[in-house]
């Protein structure tokens, strides 16, 4: 069984069984994956904290028969979101997640889209209640430019769908 390490964004977390989850991240060595992480919603639990989503992490991934990725150890450098974020932005960090999920449809590594990504998130922790939807706005045609789409959402939608 392989083991990888490398830095993640939580995207998203999807409960499953009776105590796992699985992780929608972003990583900067092999782009947008899925990894499933054991126990984590048992109370005693040493992982949940440092998974939760907007998380920066270090992440380790064990790779087993049948290619599920499993994480095996995560360290969060920090929440994207700021402490007491109000709902418009933590609307906005959910909207840019579920965009980047959808986008990318396969693990690959591309370190400009890792840098455009954090980046947005980071700038987005500034942006004020009533500018969410031109920052949204922003960050899909930023996004869908660099996956070489120009600025055609509809395009972009169209063949990611």
């Amino acid at each position: 069984m392989a083991t990888y390490q490398t830095n993640a964004i939580v995207l998203k977390r999807e409960d499953i069984f009776e105590a796992d989850r699985i992780y929608h991240i972003y990583t900067e060595d092999f782009g947008k994956t899925r990894a499933i992480a054991g126990s984590v919603r048992k109370i005693n639990a040493k992982l949940t904290g440092h998974l939760e989503p907007f998380n920066v992490i270090w992440v380790e991934l064990m790779a087993r028969k049948g290619g599920d990725l499993f994480i095996t150890t995560a360290l969060s450098h920090g929440s994207l979101i700021k402490r007491g974020a109000g709902p418009n932005q933590i609307a906005l960090f959910s909207k840019m997640a579920d965009f980047a999920i959808k986008m990318l449809k396969e693990p690959q590594k591309d370190e400009a889209l890792w840098n455009f990504i954090l980046k947005n998130f980071v700038e987005a922790r500034e942006v004020p209640t009533s500018g969410g939807d031109d920052f949204l706005n922003n960050f899909k045609k930023g996004f869908i430019n660099l996956l070489g789409f120009g600025d055609n959402l509809e395009e972009a939608m169209w063949y990611n769908s």
